[in-house]
């Protein structure tokens, strides 16, 4: 059905389509990422954001399908954030390693909702959910690559394949993200970013 551009309340039903979407996703944010995803119904995501149960299927076909679009929203804003910094950094090895790592923890950290989500609420929900996962750090090794690869031929790094390298910088990230969301008080972050320039440097021979 093709819905009519009349407008309601100065909206068009395309502008009311989009706010229930981010009312959702809003409510999604905050359940999932405090009460947990297995934790949390449709009924409940839809009472948060104040809408009838009809609406929540007018936007999403499952509850999964709700919590892939709220992970993709964190981590699209964490990727926005770390490809803007690196864009801002000089072509030198130490620097363009501590804009992208700051960059990253600081976005992904920002709202630690998202963070949970990312980190421990859609690992495992379903194979799907799991091949966007992989993606996304296949995706983040291979950023990582490219940003070496130019301080390669730039003169700043000697010429290998840094293909591992980018690997077990990611899987280092996430390792001391996930345990530093797992300690309790939370702890000093600066420790973290301390550690892990630290494992840039030593990973990339600089």
């Amino acid at each position: 059905m093709v819905e009519s551009g009349r407008r309601y309340g100065g909206r068009t039903s395309q502008e009311r389509r989009a706010e229930r979407r981010e009312r959702l996703l809003d409510a999604a944010l905050e359940l999932f990422g405090t009460r947990g995803y297995a934790d949390t119904t449709i009924e409940a995501i839809c009472a948060a954001g104040q809408l009838n149960p009809r609406y929540f299927y007018e936007q999403f076909g499952s509850r999964e399908e709700l919590l892939a679009a709220t992970y993709d929203q964190h981590m699209t804003a964490v990727t926005d954030a770390v490809r803007a910094s690196v864009a801002r950094s000089p072509l030198d090895p130490v620097a363009r390693l501590e804009a992208g790592l700051r960059a990253f923890v600081d976005a992904q950290l920002a709202d630690e909702r998202g963070a949970q989500i990312n980190y421990f609420e859609i690992v495992g929900v379903s194979p799907r959910l799991e091949q966007r996962r992989r993606d996304v750090l296949r995706f983040y090794a291979g950023f990582v690559e490219a940003q070496i690869n130019a301080l390669v031929e730039a003169g700043r790094l000697p010429g290998r394949d840094y293909r591992l390298t980018a690997v077990a910088l990611v899987g280092a990230t996430d390792g001391l993200l996930i345990d530093w969301l797992s300690t309790h008080p939370r702890p000093d972050r600066e420790p973290v970013m301390r550690e892990l320039l630290a494992i840039g440097s030593l990973l990339a021979g600089t």
